[in-house]
């Protein structure tokens, strides 16, 4: 395994799609949540400006896909489809929760919270990242 250019192009397009995604959602209020919210919920960078705190969260992106480039390296033989739906839901979940952490919900009014075109964003992009490792994995191994 070796990282290839192809490698850190994916997670630049993902992290770049994703965050400008994110505006897009936030913009006509698709999401009831800030992407970038968590800047005053933890007291971080309150003062700086608006573009720093996206472009941190590009950062955040960017790391987080390259890892997941990484690790779908590792499920090659599992289908694509099937690794992005679990990564997901597993991705889906820790992110809504940490955005609706606030209250006491229930399980069935935090599923009702959960935003469909933030899970059909993510699941698109997941996929996008999952389905470009496998088929780099399996043109490498072929050559």
């Amino acid at each position: 395994m070796r990282i290839t250019s192809t490698h850190v192009w994916t997670a630049v397009m993902a992290a770049f799609l994703s965050t400008f995604s994110l505006k897009f959602l936030q913009v006509f209020k698709f999401i009831k949540w800030s992407p970038i919210g968590w800047s005053e919920r933890l007291h971080m960078f309150t003062t700086t400006p608006v573009w720093f705190k996206w472009g941190l969260l590009w950062i955040v992106c960017f790391v987080i896909f390259f890892l997941l480039y990484l690790i779908a390296l590792f499920t090659s033989k599992i289908p694509p489809s099937l690794s992005s739906i679990v990564f997901t839901v597993i991705m889906l979940v820790f992110i809504e929760w940490m955005v609706h952490v606030k209250g006491d919900l229930s399980i069935t009014q935090f599923i009702k919270k959960m935003s469909i075109p933030f899970a059909a964003l993510l699941a698109m992009i997941i996929r996008f990242v999952i389905g470009t490792s496998v088929y780099m994995r399996k043109t490498f191994d072929k050559g």
